[in-house]
């Protein structure tokens, strides 16, 4: 026993120092994205680089995937070049962006191959809502060269972003972030500990994600526990259980301001005559533990009364969830809210349906 005992803590200790050298020479070279990301961030305003090669790794349970974009700053497929095809605009939040996945894999990637005779602009990125949608729709189209469709992406999220995040507009008429949470967030200098220990860091919560999933498992039937979400919570919870993030009050502002933007949105395309498409896709949550407290479906298609062609996308999924043992698992990335590749294939399917094959 001595003898195990006085080889085994010399190996441990050998092969722990080994382990934090590779971890800081890989978390200072490989994992190191600080540099590498394509957001550009001011204080009260966050985009796209234009003409950008990157990596990004939006949250620590979703992969690192590879950013391209145009000189829009719109995000594209690795050595795309635009076409004068009948064109498709895109708006919509992280999900439509695509986040943690290639861009092939994403909504916009798999819709833009299946559909050759279109070139898409997707217009979608993190924190987008109907906002900044707006502003980027009336800067982008203009009589002589207007899109053939849009396809324009309401996100449960975006009352939540109509709330807290988007604010009034500058003097230029560019939509304004509410605080500067972002800047400062971008500027701030990595701990060192997170930025010297990525390695470790990320096994740790992979580890924490296992043991979460085996806890978390309905005892029933092995799946995974559901869990919930700020963003599309007041569907099924009671308002003053989700405080701060909503009150009655700021609630009804957040839908009020997104009646507004679509009203809007629908009007200056009415007069170009262009197609608009408003799409609605579900949480997990939402799919799971329902609407009794806000029917989202029945607000959205409220929106899309006149010059209008609303998509629901919800069935699509239940009925995926519904022949599907592992949907959660499935469709969506572990830990998140996000769809993977699978149900970015489904909401295309989807999408075809209703906008391609008519």
């Amino acid at each position: 026993m001595k003898k195990f005992l006085y080889s085994f803590f010399p190996n441990l200790f050998f092969f722990l120092f080994c382990f934090f050298i590779i971890d800081l020479i890989i978390s200072n070279s490989i994992l190191n994205l600080s540099d590498k990301g394509c957001k550009h961030v001011e204080r009260y305003y966050i985009a796209l680089k234009k003409n950008c090669n990157g990596k990004e790794k939006l949250r620590a349970t979703m992969p690192t995937t590879n950013i391209f974009t145009d000189n829009k700053g719109l995000r594209i497929k690795e050595g795309h070049k635009r076409s004068t095809k009948n064109k498709v605009y895109a708006f919509g939040s992280s999900f439509i962006y695509g986040a943690g996945l290639e861009f092939e894999k994403s909504v916009i990637g798999i819709l833009e191959n299946n559909h050759k005779q279109y070139e898409f602009y997707n217009f979608s990125y993190p924190y987008g809502s109907p906002t900044v949608h707006l502003f980027n729709l009336t800067n982008e189209i203009n009589s002589e060269n207007n899109p053939k469709k849009i396809l324009f992406f309401l996100s449960m999220s975006d009352i939540l972003s109509e709330i807290s995040v988007w604010g009034d507009n500058d003097s230029s008429g560019r939509p304004m972030l509410m605080t500067d949470e972002l800047f400062r967030k971008a500027n701030k200098k990595e701990k060192f500990v997170k930025k010297n220990f990525k390695l470790s860091r990320s096994i740790a919560h992979s580890i924490r994600d296992l043991i979460r999933s085996t806890r978390n498992r309905d005892k029933k039937n092995n799946n995974l526990e559901v869990r919930t979400t700020i963003q599309a919570g007041y569907t099924y919870t009671p308002l003053e259980k989700l405080k701060p993030y909503y009150t009655d009050k700021n609630f009804e502002l957040g839908k009020n301001k997104i009646k507004r933007k679509i009203n809007k949105t629908i009007s200056v395309l009415e007069e170009r005559n262009i197609e608009f498409y408003l799409i609605i896709f579900p949480f997990a949550d939402t799919l799971e533990y329902g609407q009794k407290y806000f029917n989202w479906e029945k607000y959205a298609k409220d929106l899309c009364k006149k010059n209008c062609n609303f998509i629901n996308s919800f069935e699509s999924f239940a009925n995926y969830k519904k022949n599907n043992k592992n949907w959660y698992k499935k469709l969506f990335f572990t830990g998140d809210e996000h769809y993977t590749h699978i149900g970015h294939n489904v909401l295309a399917e989807k999408i075809t349906q209703e906008v391609f094959n008519n």
